[in-house]
């Protein structure tokens, strides 16, 4: 009977400090992070020379930075796509394929703090409040009469749920989208109690409540990382106009790769902002 009550503390005890450094280690896992890439970036300025240096003054002063390639269409400034992207992104990736795949848009997005060239340290409450301060400087930017269709991915559906729950966006566009990155954290942890250590869960469903914007919803089906069944229950919670659309045999990292994937893309933007 010692003997059992010995190992059943000790795996307590093991089972705690397990608790203790998934918590502590969570930050990491969520926001890991990612430097610039100054060949990229070279690279990207080459093949748009009207790149521009989009900068965004968050409200404690952080500036968020990133690029902007602006268009025009009779004159005046072209309706943009703002893009949000996952966590393991910074904006040289996107700015290296997107442009030439959004003609004629204007195309735009910042990087999280900790990413790329922006400082400070990422949180879900940062992000949030900044992806909207992104949303404004690009609305004042091009005119608050442009119509702009936010694109999150991954991470980044989150925060464009977000954004378009509290501005007049045109459209919404999400990748690999989740309900809450606690639910995906709980289906992959199930012996942990991950909706209560969770210190960023970007419930999803909240903000989806108040969206009636028309909306594609781009599904990987075989994704390992954010099964579909989170996008499935995300979109039973939509009440607005939605498409969704599962690409077959595309994983979570290159579903952005796939044939159908641009092609879906630009017939949305297409419809929404032409």
């Amino acid at each position: 009977m010692k003997i059992l009550v010995i190992v059943a503390t000790a795996l307590a005890l093991a089972y705690c400090g397990y608790l203790g450094l998934l918590y502590v280690g969570q930050d990491a896992m969520v926001f890991p992070g990612r430097a610039a890439d100054p060949a990229r970036e070279q690279e990207i300025r080459r093949y748009y020379p009207r790149l521009e240096a989009f900068d965004v003054a968050a409200g404690d002063g952080t500036v968020l930075r990133g690029y902007c390639l602006p268009r025009t269409r009779g004159g005046r400034p072209a309706p943009a796509v703002l893009y949000y992207g996952g966590n393991a992104e910074e904006q040289t990736g996107f700015f290296l394929w997107s442009p030439n795949e959004l003609r004629p848009y204007t195309v735009a997005g910042v990087d999280y703090r900790g990413y790329g060239h922006t400082g400070g340290t990422p949180s879900e409450t940062a992000l949030k409040a900044d992806a909207l301060a992104v949303y404004d400087a690009l609305a004042a930017k091009i005119g608050p009469d442009t119509p702009i269709v936010v694109m999150g991915r991954s991470l980044g559906t989150g925060l464009a749920a977000h954004v378009a729950a509290r501005r007049p966006v045109a459209g919404v566009i999400l990748v690999t989208p989740y309900d809450s990155l606690a639910a995906v954290g709980q289906a992959s942890h199930p012996f942990v109690p991950v909706r209560l250590l969770m210190k960023h869960p970007f419930a999803v469903a909240p903000d989806a409540a108040k969206i009636t914007a028309p909306t594609l919803m781009l599904v990987a089906g075989d994704d390992r990382l954010v099964p579909p069944v989170h996008a499935a229950r995300l979109a039973a919670v939509w009440p607005g106009p939605k498409d969704v659309r599962t690409i077959d045999g595309a994983t979570h990292g290159n579903i952005v790769d796939t044939p159908e994937y641009w092609r879906l893309v630009r017939e949305f933007v297409g419809e929404r902002l032409n």
